[in-house]
C-alpha cells in the first residue's frame, strides 16, 4: 500500500474499521519532555498495517524564535544514515554491481595488505557485509582518531582520499569477521566501496538508488547545496552538565563533494523515512511496483555472526524462538529512531535535534507506549 502523508503541524488517520488508537500517554510524554526542557521539539509517525495511524510534530524547531517543529520539519538523522547506506548496497547487490561477500581490495587496491597496529598482516581485507555490520576489524568510534568527520585534516578532501589516508594510516583493531565494533570509519569505507561500484559520487548515489525511487524529495547527504534547498534547518541542542538545554555550536558545511561522514550526514523527514521503511515492511514493494527482491530484503534483516547488526545496517533489537528478527531499528546521536516491529506489525519514527545518549529513558518509554496503544495485550512487556 503507498504511503500517502498530507504535511501540517498534526496529522490523524485512524486503521479503517478498527477503533482508534489511543495516543494520549504519547502525547503526554512529548508535551512532557518539552516543557521539562529535555528536548526542544520533533517529530513523530507511527504507521501500523502498513496506514498512517498517528503524526505529529512537537515543540520548537528553535527555541528561541519559537519556530514550531512540524511533521515535515527536515532534520539531520545522524546513524540512521548507515542502513539507508546499506540499502543501497543491497540495492547495487541485486543488480549485479557488487558482490558484498567479497572482500573490498577487489574494489579498494589501497587495502590489499592490511595490518593491525602491531604491524602484524591481516589475512584478509573485510566484505563490504562486515563493514556494514561492524565486524569488520576497523578502528571504533570510541578510539583515539575513530572520529575523522571532527578532525581539520579531512575538511575539504573527496570521500577518496579520506578512504585512501584510512588505508594508509589506520591499522585495524582486530582480524574481520572476529568482533563487533561500532565503526563509522568502516561505513565510510562501506560508501567508498559503492562510489567505486556504481561509478558515481556518494552523494548523488544515495539519491539515484534510494531516495529518487522511494520518492524521499527531501533526503539528501548533507552539504552547501542540500541545506539551501531544504531551507532553515531546526537548531541542534544538548543537555549541559545541569541538565539545561543548550544549542550546539555551528557546525561546518562542507561542500557539495567534500567529505563528511557516510554514516551520520544524511538530512531527511519522517515521512520520507517512513517510505523507505514501508518498502522494507512490504517485502520489497513500493508504490505496488518491486523496488527489491523478497529475498534480498530478507537477507537485509538477517543477522550477521559475531554482530547484533543485520546485514543491511539495521540493529536487531529483538528475535524469535527461531532466531529470526522480530524488531529491527536504529537510532542517531542527533535524537533520531526508527524502527520495524514485525511482531505488532509497527513502524515507528522518532525526530528531534536533542543529543540522543542522554534522551534513552525518553526513547524507550515513548516507544513502550506507541507499542501498548497498537499491539494487542500479550505482546506488551509489563511496566517492571
Amino acid at each position: 500500500m503507498p504511503l500517502r502523508v498530507v504535511f501540517c503541524a498534526s496529522l490523524y488517520f485512524a486503521v479503517p474499521a478498527l477503533a482508534a488508537p489511543d495516543f494520549s500517554a504519547v502525547r503526554d510524554i512529548l508535551k512532557a519532555a518539552v516543557a521539562d526542557g529535555k528536548i526542544a521539539g520533533g517529530s513523530v509517525l507511527i504507521l501500523h498495517r502498513g496506514s498512517v495511524v498517528f503524526g505529529e510534530g512537537f515543540g520548537f524547531a528553535d527555541r528561541k524564535t519559537g519556530v514550531p517543529f512540524l511533521l515535515d520539519t527536515p532534520a539531520a538523522i545522524a546513524s540512521i544514515s548507515k542502513p539507508l547506506l546499506g540499502t543501497v548496497a543491497f540495492r547495487l547487490s541485486e543488480k549485479g554491481a557488487l558482490d558484498l561477500s567479497r572482500p573490498i581490495s577487489a574494489i579498494l587496491p589501497e587495502f590489499n595488505d592490511p595490518r593491525l597496529a602491531s604491524g602484524v598482516a591481516v589475512p584478509r581485507a573485510p566484505s563490504t557485509l562486515e563493514l556494514f555490520t561492524h565486524t569488520s576489524g576497523m578502528r571504533a568510534d570510541e578510539a583515539p582518531g575513530g572520529r575523522p568527520w571532527f578532525a581539520s585534516w579531512t575538511r575539504d578532501l573527496p570521500l577518496g582520499e579520506v578512504v585512501k589516508r584510512f588505508a594508509a594510516d589506520y591499522p585495524f583493531a582486530a582480524e574481520p569477521g572476529r568482533r563487533y565494533a561500532y565503526s563509522g570509519i568502516g561505513t565510510d569505507v562501506a560508501a567508498r566501496v559503492l562510489e567505486v561500484a556504481a561509478d558515481r559520487p556518494r552523494n548523488a548515489l544515495l539519491v539515484a538508488e534510494l531516495a529518487g525511487p522511494l520518492g524521499m524529495a527531501h533526503t539528501f547527504y548533507r552539504h552547501s547545496v542540500t541545506v539551501t534547498q531544504l531551507g532553515k534547518m531546526p537548531t541542534r541542542y544538548h543537555l549541559g552538565k545541569k541538565g539545561e538545554l543548550l544549542p550546539d555550536r555551528a557546525r561546518l558545511l562542507p561542500g557539495p563533494n567534500d567529505y563528511s561522514a557516510s554514516g551520520g550526514c544524511v538530512l531527511s523527514t519522517a515521512p520520507d523515512l517512513a517510505r523507505w521503511l514501508l518498502m522494507i515492511r512490504n517485502g520489497g514493494i513500493h508504490d505496488g511496483r518491486p523496488f527489491l527482491a523478497p529475498e534480498t530484503i530478507s537477507e537485509m534483516l538477517s543477522r550477521f555472526p559475531c554482530s547484533s547488526t543485520a546485514r543491511g545496517g539495521l540493529a536487531i533489537r529483538k528475535r524469535d524462538a527461531d532466531g529470526k528478527a522480530t524488531v529491527l531499528g536504529h537510532t542517531g546521536s542527533s535524537g533520531t529512531d526508527c524502527w520495524i516491529d514485525f511482531e505488532n506489525d509497527i513502524i515507528g519514527i522518532v525526530l528531534t535535534q536533542t543529543s540522543g545518549p542522554q534522551l534513552k529513558p525518553f526513547r524507550f518509554a515513548l516507544e513502550k507506549r506507541i507499542t501498548e496503544a497498537l499491539a494487542t495485550p500479550s505482546a506488551v512487556t509489563p511496566d517492571a
